[in-house]
């Protein structure tokens, strides 16, 4: 049923997604709390594993298959991928003593 002299409807529109960086864009490691350097772990699922294992305190020996490196405070990255949600990032680290170590990282230890 329409009302007479009633226009279309309206619909109210979602903001628009945050600005994400862009794939092969340049950036820089920085470390989580009081961290030297910052876990690049082999996967995603990797990533949320080790961590997962971290916070219950697992023998590092649990730990270390999961991570490709862990890279240097300052270390220059490409980013390669964006994780699902904005929670990670893929990255290859660029500079330093682990050129070309790749991996995910979560978002708060890359900085554009």
């Amino acid at each position: 049923v329409s009302t007479p002299g009633a226009g279309p409807r309206q619909y109210a529109q979602a903001a628009p997604p945050a600005q994400r960086p862009e794939i092969g864009r340049a950036a820089t490691l920085v470390p989580f709390g009081t961290m030297s350097g910052s876990f690049v772990w082999r996967t995603p699922e990797a990533m949320q594993d080790g961590i997962a294992l971290a916070r219950a305190n697992a023998p590092a020996i649990e730990v270390y298959p999961l991570v490709s490196c862990i890279a240097e405070s300052g270390a220059k990255v490409t980013i390669v991928d964006h994780g699902e949600w904005d929670k990670h990032y893929v990255i290859s680290v660029t500079d330093g003593p682990h050129v070309g170590c790749r991996g995910a990282v979560p978002n708060v230890n890359v900085k554009r």
